[in-house]
């Protein structure tokens, strides 16, 4: 009796947690609904209110929906805040349309950070297929050493040559794994934020600058974030700035 008693209990408890989840599910599916429904109505103060709610509560989003706040933020002349989706956009998608879209951004407010070398353009890309890119560097790897344990076996004698080019392939490997893996980036997201040259209130002013610029993060120190600013580094409140990830 008391087994049944017990089991009637858990079946009504679990029966709780699966209705709450469906119609918390419902219920994010329904303001998701109504914020695109205020999109398309071209409300985007409304809309991006529920989106962000939605972001906050989930610590996801579509992809549709990010686009959907870039754009709102954009419409809204908040420019951090549009950047910053459409970083997020990206890290999802991998969509270079999301680039060209901040370049563009960029340009037309005068942003910094966002103008890729060749160089960082060839790391741009190394980033975006970094998996496959391994992948292959590995299988090379595995081939050179199967070459060097063949010859070893067959002719007795090792080979300089197999061995330089087996140092080149981990080389090259190690440093795609650790291709900007200490690098954090950032975006100045307020306006008139005071990029100063010590970590301090009483430094040298070097720039007041406004939201959306995009900055590399060097060190912190207590409330300042040490960047790197136009070929050279400068300081800035850390309440300033939003990292991203």
């Amino acid at each position: 009796m008391q087994n049944r008693v017990f089991k009637f209990i858990n079946l009504f408890f679990v029966g709780l947690v699966i209705l709450s989840q469906a119609s918390y599910s419902q219920d994010i599916t329904t303001k998701i609904k109504e914020a695109d429904s205020l999109f398309k109505a071209r409300r985007y103060t409304q809309s991006l209110s529920i989106y962000e709610e939605v972001y906050q509560a989930e610590k996801k989003a579509t992809p549709s929906m990010l686009l959907k706040m870039a754009y709102s933020n954009e419409a809204m002349d908040n420019v951090s805040e549009a950047m910053l989706y459409l970083h997020d956009y990206y890290r999802i998608t991998a969509d270079d349309k999301a680039i060209e879209k901040m370049n563009d951004l960029a340009q037309v407010n005068g942003l910094e950070g966002y103008n890729l070398s060749e160089f960082e353009q060839v790391k741009k890309v190394l980033e975006d297929f970094k998996l496959q890119i391994i992948g292959v560097l590995f299988a090379l790897a595995l081939l050179v050493l199967g070459m060097m344990y063949r010859k070893l076996k067959k002719h007795e004698s090792k080979s300089p040559s197999l061995a330089i080019a087996l140092a080149i392939v981990l080389g090259l490997i190690f440093y795609v794994v650790n291709l900007n893996a200490n690098k954090t980036y950032a975006l100045i997201d307020q306006n008139n934020a005071y990029l100063m040259s010590g970590p301090s209130a009483a430094a040298e002013l070097v720039e007041v600058v406004n939201q959306g610029h995009k900055v590399e993060i060097i060190a912190k120190k207590d409330i300042w974030y040490e960047i790197k600013w136009r070929g050279g580094r400068a300081y800035v409140r850390e309440n300033n700035l939003q990292e991203l990830l």
